[in-house]
């Protein structure tokens, strides 16, 4: 079976504990190279994870034929810049989350992907977990009945003050970092694009938030309760409720990984369901397919941009101290987004 040949652009603490050991695992991808900034570094990382080849730059990386699709873990603010590189260089992207820092970010994003005719996914791992499809399947069956919410939390302890998630400069702060879990699970259930949110933060002496909590109201009704941190640890998953009954996900965001439990109680029957599949695997499987069947892939850059104009608008409350903001008058002015 053809593999696509992944090279890694930077050498990041997620790529080496998450990414390359669920390609491992892969069917039909492989890595075969690792480009950085820094000779010596590319070196020790390929070396130290069985990587064939190793790049002194990212362009270097980009410049070779033997590579089709790229892997972006680098620091948020750094994502638009390297992913129309690649594009321009005919490579396939699969990007960390968030996709960029604004939407309009990653509409130019996709439109050099399409441009170039190559695929561009944003990396929310945890919608590829067989339990995360069976919940997205049956919440938009209406097995809840009616009236949903969802309450979802993400948080660790972030004792490292040096870390990138800590720097303004390159777009960090816990909603970045984590809280858009958090939303991308809300407007995966919902199917639907909030029509305001209002937040609070508490923010680092580095100025970005590193807690914040945030209320989402829709036109149809529902509404949901985010919260997000990098100072405690705590169960990172999500509750969606309604009429019938509930489904409680614990470890949500990591339910292969982390063995995560989901609970269901419809009419009154509980039920517990773990599935230890690598939800990174089934994610570097399915965009892998698509490439390799040049077909379409189940979430794009679109989608990816409606989830960054609803977290703009949560940034822009809570610096507003939890003025609620219309995203229908600012964030929705495109005519990518529903008015």
């Amino acid at each position: 079976m053809k593999k696509i040949r992944f090279g890694i652009i930077g050498c990041a603490g997620i790529a080496q504990k998450q990414f390359i050991p669920a390609m491992r695992l892969a069917s039909n991808a492989e890595i075969t190279a690792v480009g950085s900034r820094n000779l010596d570094k590319s070196k020790e990382f390929s070396e130290q994870n069985g990587i064939p080849r190793f790049f002194g730059s990212y362009e270097a990386l980009l410049d070779s034929p033997d590579i089709d699709a790229v892997y972006i873990p680098l620091p948020n603010s750094m994502h638009k810049e390297w992913a129309i590189k690649a594009a321009a260089a005919g490579k396939h992207i699969l990007c960390e989350k968030p996709l960029a820092v604004t939407a309009e970010d990653c509409l130019e994003m996709e439109k050099a992907a399409r441009d170039h005719q190559v695929l561009l996914m944003e990396a929310f791992m945890y919608r590829f977990h067989p339990l995360t499809e069976k919940i997205i399947h049956d919440v938009h069956q209406g097995i809840l009945g009616d009236q949903i919410t969802i309450q979802s939390t993400h948080s660790f302890l972030l004792t490292d003050q040096t870390n990138v998630r800590l720097s303004a400069d390159l777009a960090g702060g816990s909603l970045m970092d984590v809280g858009c879990y958090c939303v991308n699970i809300t407007r995966t259930l919902f199917q639907e694009e909030p029509e305001a949110v209002a937040a609070i933060a508490h923010y680092h002496p580095h100025g970005v938030d590193d807690q914040m909590n945030i209320l989402a109201r829709f036109r149809s009704g529902r509404s949901a309760v985010l919260s997000c941190g990098l100072t405690a640890n705590y169960p990172s998953g999500y509750l969606i409720s309604g009429t019938r009954g509930f489904i409680r996900a614990e470890y949500g965001f990591h339910l292969g990984i982390n063995h995560g439990t989901v609970t269901r109680k419809i009419d009154g029957i509980e039920a517990e369901l773990q599935d230890g599949t690598n939800e990174y695997t089934r994610m570097i499987e399915h965009f892998s397919d698509c490439v390799l069947c040049q077909e379409p892939l189940r979430y794009d850059a679109i989608e990816a941009s409606k989830n960054m104009a609803f977290i703009c608008a949560a940034l822009e409350s809570a610096k507003k101290n939890g003025a609620w903001i219309n995203l229908s008058d600012q964030y929705y002015s495109s005519g990518d987004f529903p008015t």
